[in-house]
Order: structure tokens, then C-alpha cells, then sequence
């Protein structure tokens, strides 16, 4: 009985033996991604900053979907400056009851503020500075601007009452600042 335990033994350090650490070969170190920085789809002739968020790259389908607006609608609605310049798409709601144009600019904060001063309201978007632009010469439309790090982002909408009548004066602004709410995260925080 001896001998078997002395034989098992045997046998056991011969496996053992067969069972050397592997060999271990050395890693590539992991390449470094780089993600090109898109170039933006108009560059003005001016010093003012690159506008770096564009609404028909930049906000999502199911973002446009959340605020109630028509994705397959989008058309674009750019303004391309020598002096500034805006990148901007529109969008219509299901129904076409509102028609909504995004656009993303870099004219100043101050600048929009100071054009706009007889007819805006200063507000915040999700802490961000903003205005409210309420013309009542202007029937059936409101206007609303973000400051963002290279400019503004502004949202223009008409409402369409579908009988040829003018929309209550009530309806001209509301639920504006909730369409704005849902897209301001997607603006870059950083300059």
C-alpha cells in the first residue's frame, strides 16, 4: 500500500511537473483612438469661433421625437454670412401645427441680446442664460435664444391655427422653453 502511495505520488509530481506557468508574451501597448474633430459644414470669413454644435448633425431623432417634432421633416435652413455664420435645420410637428427652425450662430450673446431688447425676456435654459423673444407685431411666432460657448443656438417658431385665423396670442410661446430644455443638453459645455 506503501508503494502505491509512493507510485501516486510519482505520477502526481510528473503531471505537476508538465504544468509550468504559460508563457507570458508581452502585450502591444493599446493604441491611443483619436476622433477627428468634425469640420463644421460653413466657415465664415471673420475671427468669431467656429460654431461647433450643427442641429441637422447634432440633435437625435428620438430628441426631436421627445419634443414633438417631425424628424423625416427636416429641411435645412442655413444662412451662410460673410461676417457670421448659422447652421440651422427646421422641423415641422406631426401635425404641422408648429414649424420650428434651429439655428446655431456665432453672433454674440450680448449681440442677440441687444438686437432683441424691445422685445425679449431674460431667462434660463437648464442654467444657461437665455432670452424669450415675444414680438406681438409678429403674429403667431416666438423666438427663443441660448448662449452657448461660441455664440447662440435659436429656435424660431411659427404656429399654424389651420382656418386662415391668427393662433390665440397664448399659444404663440408655450411649450417653447420645453423644446429648448430637451435639446440644451446636447450643446458642447466647453468653448
Amino acid at each position: 500500500m506503501k508503494s502505491n502511495a509512493i507510485a501516486l505520488a510519482a505520477v502526481s509530481l510528473a503531471l505537476l511537473a508538465g504544468c509550468g506557468t504559460p508563457e507570458v508574451k508581452p502585450q502591444p501597448e493599446a493604441e491611443s483612438v483619436v476622433t477627428p474633430t468634425r469640420v463644421p459644414r460653413h466657415v465664415d470669413q471673420s475671427d468669431r469661433p467656429q460654431v461647433t454644435f450643427d442641429p441637422c448633425l447634432d440633435i437625435p431623432d428620438t430628441t426631436l421625437a421627445q419634443a414633438g417634432y417631425d424628424p423625416a421633416s427636416e429641411t435645412n435652413a442655413d444662412f451662410k454670412g460673410g461676417s457670421y455664420t448659422f447652421l440651422g435645420c427646421g422641423y415641422d410637428t406631426p401635425q404641422r401645427r408648429y414649424v420650428m427652425n434651429v439655428l446655431s450662430g456665432n453672433i454674440t450673446f450680448a449681440e442677440e441680446q441687444e438686437k432683441k431688447k424691445d422685445h425679449s425676456t431674460p431667462i434660463d435654459i437648464n442654467g444657461r442664460r437665455a432670452i424669450l423673444i415675444f414680438d406681438p407685431r409678429v403674429s403667431d411666432a416666438c423666438d427663443l435664444s441660448i448662449e452657448t460657448p461660441y455664440g447662440i443656438l435659436g429656435f424660431t417658431r411659427s404656429v399654424f391655427e389651420g382656418n386662415g385665423k391668427h393662433a390665440p396670442e397664448s399659444e404663440w410661446c408655450a411649450g417653447l422653453e420645453d423644446t429648448a430644455r430637451i435639446i440644451e443638453p446636447l450643446i458642447p459645455k466647453g468653448a
